[in-house]
């Protein structure tokens, strides 16, 4: 795990696609009364519906504890109060969800610890492990595809921080990073999801 904290969560998030795919589950997942019975294809695809039911709320929590963790290790006046629910209450009612005024959320936020001003990478490594997964959900054998998952191995996991983990990203998937498989899981369409600004625009 010794890799950026942006990254940390991307290699243990690749791993569970391998969960929601039927060829997989059919390898293990089964009534233990009757080996032959397999957890049904439509009931997967019911659960992969319910999960993007809610991506939009899961998402928007996300976000808003990520900006909620940057501001609060962000700059500050040196000797000036500092009150944590003053900050944070607002930022989640702007980005989450309206709340009591009361709330102290912040207060037991675990972890504005160990990854100050990183949680933004939890909804980026799933970014990055959606595109990661398009090398094997476009291999022969899919999840279980050998070439695919010596690839995943050599240039990611066995690569840790020994170099840039862009550059070891980029080799696996055998092209630059792209956002549209992450988009597309949570049901944006590349269509309807606006372009991001040139930094070289600003």
């Amino acid at each position: 795990t010794h890799v950026p904290t942006d990254f940390v969560e991307a290699p243990s998030q690749m791993l569970q696609n391998w969960v929601w795919d039927k060829n997989v589950l059919d390898s293990f997942a089964a009534d233990y009364r009757e080996p032959s019975k397999k957890i049904p294809g439509d009931t997967i695809q019911k659960m992969k519906d319910a999960k993007l039911a809610t991506a939009g709320v899961f998402y928007r929590r996300q976000f808003a504890f990520a900006s909620l963790d940057l501001a609060l290790h962000g700059p500050h006046p040196e000797n000036a109060p500092y009150d944590c629910v003053a900050i944070s209450n607002p930022i989640l009612e702007k980005v989450f969800l309206p709340i009591d005024p009361s709330t102290t959320f912040v207060s037991y936020f675990g972890h504005l610890n160990g990854y100050d001003a990183g949680y933004y990478g939890y909804a980026w490594a799933d970014a990055i492990a959606a595109d990661m997964a398009t090398v094997f959900e476009s291999a022969p054998e899919g999840y279980f595809d050998q070439q695919a998952g010596m690839r995943l191995r050599n240039e990611i996991y066995a690569m840790g921080d020994s170099r840039d983990v862009n550059e070891s990203i980029e080799k696996f998937l055998g092209r630059k990073q792209s956002v549209q498989p992450f988009l597309k899981k949570i049901g944006i369409g590349e269509a309807s999801a606006p372009a991001a600004p040139s930094l070289e625009s600003k």
